[in-house]
């Protein structure tokens, strides 16, 4: 049976654009109820639904456009918010910002309990963690291990890990995961490992590989410097095989 939002959605144009706002604005008209702490929560289920495709930041569109698109990190207000006072505080720090919320688009059993990641480098790591510290009141965590990890997490918890030298990096938005680093990460960075189940990693690699233009060589290149290159190299390898005998 079909819920109040696919009908909604279904009555869209498939040309038609939308911002987070609009959307918010087209649901409310045929659900007075729904509250924007709600919506939130239904977007990844909108996506998943294939009922909007993301076409770039907070832009989203009711057909899946032709050809591949380039990846933007749909960041949730509180982890924006984050990345801004970080960036406010320490102007000259390199850090890379990741939720698990954005793991949503790729998966079938959808992340409800956001947790944040935030990779700095080693020199400037703990002086965030102690300006962050004052501002969340406890619900931040520092190279936790996994002891540390299982005690203390709460949702929305912020972890603080270091960054990798020479991390691929957008220019524009120096801060975001680029797509190539995101699913290196998913195999070598153990914080963000813990947040999903491994058994996931293949449909997200068949979305994001399908979806988005990837620089393998990019990709590859930071995976060397994780220690991950021998993983990626047989699963793109196994990938590409699968693909082929589909075809």
């Amino acid at each position: 049976n079909k819920v109040w939002y696919e009908d909604v959605m279904m009555d869209q144009p498939d040309d038609r654009i939308f911002s987070r706002k609009v959307l918010f604005t087209e649901l409310k008209r045929a659900n007075q109820e729904l509250n924007y702490n709600t919506f939130k929560w239904l977007m990844p289920e909108l996506l998943s639904k294939g009922l909007i495709f993301r076409v770039g930041y907070d832009t989203y569109t009711r057909s899946m456009p032709s050809g591949k698109l380039w990846y933007t990190p749909d960041y949730s207000k509180y982890a924006q918010t984050l990345l801004n006072t970080i960036e406010s505080e320490y102007p000259l720090a390199e850090f890379y910002v990741f939720e698990s919320i954005l793991l949503n688009e790729f998966l079938n059993h959808q992340i409800a309990q956001n947790t944040i990641v935030i990779q700095v480098e080693k020199e400037v790591g703990s002086f965030v963690f102690d300006f962050l510290d004052e501002k969340l009141g406890g619900r931040i965590l520092y190279k936790p291990d996994e002891r540390e990890y299982q005690r203390y997490w709460r949702e929305n918890c912020v972890i603080i890990v270091d960054r990798v030298s020479e991390s691929p990096r957008d220019r524009q938005n120096p801060h975001h995961m680029i797509l190539e680093k995101l699913l290196v990460d998913l195999f070598a960075e153990t914080a963000i490992k813990r947040l999903f189940s491994p058994g996931e990693y293949p449909l997200i690699m068949e979305i994001a590989t399908g979806r988005y233009f990837i620089d393998e060589k990019k990709m590859l290149r930071y995976a060397r410097r994780r220690n991950a290159a021998e993983k990626m190299i047989v699963y793109m390898e196994t990938f590409r095989d699968d693909c082929k005998g589909k075809l």
